[in-house]
């Protein structure tokens, strides 16, 4: 009897049908869409695994339009469109199973959408990439992903928190590039998926998704999250550019004043070279000096001391005129240019 009534209420029951297929990656994530009639929109959401009457619920929640989050499992009630998303991360090959998204109806029998999950492990595309960018420089980003969504858009999203990763658009033909601001997505239709950053700001740090859409438009479409990217950038370039601009200009402050030495060493040399040349080639002798005749009765004469000559100084003469000086040839002195060093010898004359 209790048999039978199991069976009944299986009959009876909202929902059903065919299975939703979805396809999910280890290590990534799936996002599945659940629809439900609109006179459900304030009834509490769930998601169960195993068939029909399922009694596990990683996730239940009466939450509206905000993600509730249950350990790898998420939840979305959007009460304007009339579904709810289940976002389930971390993905492993024994996640794989059947699951039903399902409507509590309190003491009815709750409306329920069975979907069916497939993990695989591929081994082909790298499930995390970590890349360093400099403010105001660019990255490019390479996501390989499996050859059956190949026909599929695919979009790059920003994680915010644990569940929401929302993006502007997706790149929905092969072998063109879609532009979005400082953002630029290409898929090359041959698995290759790059995404380039430019004009990079601290402010672009944080978690992001590759990912595909899978007949997302329909009522049993899907979105696959594929390879993980953490984005870190950093000004460190603008400090190391600025530190090698300073660097440069004192190595080349410090080789302008090397040069501006050796510069007037050598100018010094080639003047002393030209005055020792000059000094051997051209003797002068002063055999007499002209002075004017002194009229007065007083006499002179004419007293010579030498100073001495040294090495760094000239030979000198003085000459004292008396008041009985007569004639200017009693003061005179003989001054020459000594010949074998380079100094002079020259007179001083007081009156």
């Amino acid at each position: 009897m209790k048999i039978l009534l199991i069976f009944t209420l299986f009959l009876i029951s909202e929902g059903g049908g065919e299975s939703e297929r979805v396809t999910g990656y280890s290590g990534g994530g799936v996002l599945i869409k659940c629809r439900y009639e609109r006179r459900y929109t304030s009834n509490p959401k769930y998601l169960c695994t195993g068939a029909w009457p399922c009694l596990t619920k990683p996730i239940w929640t009466d939450t509206k339009n905000k993600w509730i989050n249950s350990g790898r499992f998420s939840l979305f009630d959007d009460t304007r469109a009339s579904q709810f998303w289940v976002l389930i991360r971390e993905l492993t090959v024994e996640d794989s199973g059947l699951y039903q998204c399902g409507v509590d109806k309190d003491w009815a029998i709750d409306v329920y959408t069975p979907v069916e999950l497939k993990v695989k492990r591929d081994q082909n595309y790298e499930k995390r990439i970590d890349v360093v960018g400099h403010v105001g420089g660019g990255v490019n980003i390479r996501c390989k992903y499996p050859q059956s969504h190949k026909n599929n858009p695919k979009f790059l999203c920003r994680r915010v928190g644990s569940a929401d990763c929302s993006y502007k658009s997706s790149v929905k033909e092969s072998r063109r590039w879609i532009n979005e601001g400082k953002l630029h997505l290409h898929d090359d239709g041959k698995r290759i998926f790059t995404v380039s950053f430019n004009r990079l700001t601290e402010g672009d740090s944080g978690e992001y998704w590759c990912g595909a859409e899978s007949d997302w438009t329909s009522d049993h479409g899907y979105k696959v999250y594929i390879t993980q990217i953490n984005l870190r950038v950093t000004g460190s370039s603008v400090v190391t550019g600025v530190s090698v601009i300073v660097l440069l200009l004192l190595f080349g402050l410090l080789f302008f004043i090397v040069f501006l030495r050796k510069r007037g060493k050598t100018q010094g040399s080639t003047q002393s070279q030209s005055f020792k040349g000059f000094s051997a080639a051209h003797r002068v002798t002063f055999s007499a000096a002209q002075l004017p005749t002194i009229t007065s009765d007083s006499s002179a004469t004419a007293t010579q001391r030498s100073a001495g000559t040294s090495a760094e100084g000239p030979t000198y003469a003085t000459v004292n005129f008396n008041k009985k000086a007569g004639r200017a040839s009693d003061a005179v002195t003989r001054t020459a240019f000594s010949s074998d060093k380079d100094s002079c010898d020259y007179a001083t004359v007081k009156r």
